[in-house]
């Protein structure tokens, strides 16, 4: 018998998704200023033009900064964001996750120069201006960079800012070294060991910001199958070597029924743990967003396996 899965409340958000053609996708939220907010992309194209077209790619960005209440009806949107401090040449953005940390919200994004993959930002965001302000683009010492990079998270603890660059087949993490220039300093690598949980041994991806919940942080991974359906997994880390512990022994979201363009793509940007509800955010199809919420008894409860390191 498969396993429930823990996120199954699925629940789109009210955009304006007929003003982006291409969808509004992709979003993460972060719970800052007393109120939880959202950062999603905004497509006027889809993939299928953007790969014909590759000149699609490099129009003005656009995404929304959106405000939600408890029960998640979006109270604001702001799609008049402009972005500030970026590179004069035709540039992209995509993939945001929002993050607090010293009671600033920043977030992590790719950054794309025409011709060119610079890799990740990292970004300050003003919720009264509507601005999104480059600090610079991510660079960490000591780390093999590989040449396209979509999926590094940050830990925001009270005093240190980590980047988790990779989950498997390395788990790699950084430190804060200079906030101002955003550099970070290799700090440990280690080879998680799966056990047979459906994950197969290749690339499985940072999903969410890990969130400190008791004596772990939580977060999501996901791997992408063969016939290119996302698989989510529950990861715990350990709170003081931030190393992962164990993963659920299930996925406990997953795409496959999606609509929109890709019925696979259920995308999760962030993971939320307020009070005792768990949330996350995701794209679905590449077209629309959306969140899920689970109890924390029953996201604590998920069923759990160690996790070996080599």
């Amino acid at each position: 018998m498969r396993a429930r899965m823990v996120f199954t409340n699925r629940q789109r958000l009210a955009l304006d998704y007929d003003r982006f053609s291409g969808g509004i996708f992709n979003p993460s939220l972060a719970i800052h200023a007393g109120a939880m907010w959202g950062l999603a992309r905004c497509e006027p194209h889809d993939q299928a033009e953007r790969n014909a077209d590759q000149t699609l790619n490099f129009l003005p960005p656009q995404a929304v900064l959106f405000r939600l209440d408890e029960s998640f009806t979006v109270t604001e949107a702001h799609y008049d964001l402009q972005f500030e401090n970026f590179p004069e040449l035709p540039w992209r953005a995509e993939d945001y996750r929002l993050f607090v940390f010293q009671n600033r919200l920043y977030c992590t994004h790719t950054l794309w120069v025409q011709g060119y993959n610079l890799g990740m930002g990292l970004s300050l965001v003003n919720l009264r201006e509507h601005t999104i302000t480059l600090i610079n683009h991510i660079q960490l010492y000591g780390v093999s960079v590989q040449p396209v990079e979509k999926n590094w998270v940050m830990i925001p603890d009270k005093h240190s800012l980590h980047c988790l660059y990779s989950f498997f087949p390395e788990y790699i993490l950084t430190k804060i070294s200079d906030l101002e220039t955003a550099q970070f300093e290799f700090q440990d690598r280690i080879v998680p060991g799966f056990l047979s949980n459906g994950l197969e041994n290749r690339l499985v991806s940072n999903s969410t910001v890990p969130q400190r919940k008791g004596d772990y942080w939580w977060m999501l991974v996901h791997q992408k199958n063969a016939e290119h359906v996302y698989h989510d997994y529950l990861v715990q880390l350990d709170a003081e070597s931030l190393r992962p512990v164990q993963i659920s022994s299930h996925p406990v979201i997953s795409g496959g029924d999606c609509e929109g363009f890709w019925r696979g793509f259920l995308t999760v940007y962030s993971l939320l743990i307020n009070d005792d509800q768990v949330i996350v955010s995701f794209g679905e199809g590449d077209r629309y967003a959306g969140v899920a919420t689970a109890s924390i008894t029953e996201f604590t409860a998920t069923p759990m396996q160690p996790l070996r390191s080599a």
